[in-house]
């Protein structure tokens, strides 16, 4: 499903960032990898890609080689901020945004996933739930099964509306762990899903819409509240 509030190439462009700030996959004076396999790689079409690029190109962030391809410019954003603290200040302040927009909506997905979700559902989050504990326990990346959690409460919502939200949400748990990870907050992201999704899940098992509320939104306000302290 596509992303209906940012542009797909902007969304790419984020990405890519992501890539070179955050998770260090990519440092200055690196090559990206060609066209083909970078589009394979990110799951987009290969127009996109190529927006994404001209975006991150003129903002200093990429240099396109004629010839020899794309690498990462030997100091990304030029204009004196080389390590990309501008990047992460905007970052913190798009997963703030992030953050408010999920505790408008999320504490009443998990008020209808109670209420509506089916067995199977339940079984469904109960089991992520139990997976992304035994992840974090063993120090194992749980970005993916995160994302997985929580669109399995938005879908066991029964509601076509809150479906469409799908991205933006999946948007917004990934930049809440990875730039957790990058301020060195790592510790309090795993402590708080250790602390919030097994009740969350075991609300939602009990069908106490009430509870699965209350929990959902102490989750959002703690990591709110982490980000603020970093």
């Amino acid at each position: 499903m596509k992303n209906e509030f940012i542009p797909v190439s902007r969304t790419i462009a984020n990405r890519i960032s992501d890539m070179i700030f955050l998770e260090k996959k990519y440092m200055p004076g690196d090559k990206l990898p060609n066209e083909y396999e970078l589009s394979s790689q990110l799951g987009v079409s290969r127009t996109s890609l190529r927006e994404a690029i001209k975006i991150l190109a003129a903002g200093g962030i990429l240099t396109i080689k004629r010839g020899s391809g794309t690498f990462v410019s030997d100091s990304p954003e030029v204009s004196g901020d080389p390590f990309g603290m501008k990047y992460l200040e905007d970052k913190k302040k798009l997963v703030k945004h992030w953050f408010e927009f999920r505790l408008i909506l999320e504490p009443h997905n998990a008020r209808l996933a109670a209420i509506n979700a089916t067995e199977r559902e339940v079984s469904e989050i109960c089991a992520a739930s139990n997976h992304i504990i035994q992840l974090v326990k063993t120090n194992k990346p749980f970005i993916k099964e995160d994302q997985h959690f929580h669109s399995l409460i938005a879908i066991a919502t029964r509601n076509d509306v809150i479906k469409l939200t799908l991205p933006s949400l999946e948007n917004a748990v990934s930049d809440a762990i990875q730039t957790s990870t990058k301020i060195g907050r790592t510790r309090k992201s795993m402590e708080n899903v250790e602390l919030y999704h097994p009740p969350i899940a075991r609300f939602i098992e009990y069908h106490d819409g009430d509870g699965a509320e209350m929990a959902m939104r102490f989750h959002i306000l703690r990591g709110l509240k982490d980000l603020e302290d970093a």
